[in-house]
């Protein structure tokens, strides 16, 4: 069975990551056929339309590439600030048993203070 691909491209490593670029081919899996391959310094990229119709141009997948690269660098710098905020918000969302004591105690008036009327002359 020979495969023939339309376009074959590379990427350094250096400069793109493993996960932009598997993100980068799934958003292009519906309308090409991909084939993904590496060494030591690239990673190579074969596509080809699904069907002839169809127009896929190198400098889409490139400009698909370089989005999720930074997309992913993003989600990188801020990873430590979204840990950050979901454990505050975690933390301000537990109760101490200390706390339900104390909400008790304030609660707890005398029906003079809460049923007096308040336009009642002293």
């Amino acid at each position: 069975m020979n495969i023939k691909f339309d376009e074959m491209f590379k990427f350094k490593k250096e400069l793109y990551s493993k996960t932009a670029l598997l993100k980068a081919a799934y958003n292009f899996s519906d309308s090409s056929y991909i084939h993904l391959d590496a060494d030591e310094e690239y990673y190579y990229v074969s596509i080809s339309p699904k069907t002839d119709k169809q127009i896929l141009l190198e400098k889409d997948f490139i400009n698909e590439m370089l989005a999720q690269s930074i997309r992913h660098e993003v989600y990188r710098q801020t990873k430590n600030i979204r840990e950050l905020m979901l454990a505050r918000a975690m933390a301000s969302s537990v109760m101490v048993e200390n706390d339900y004591e104390t909400l008790e105690e304030q609660e707890l008036f005398s029906e003079d203070e809460i049923l007096k009327d308040w336009f009642e002359e002293k």
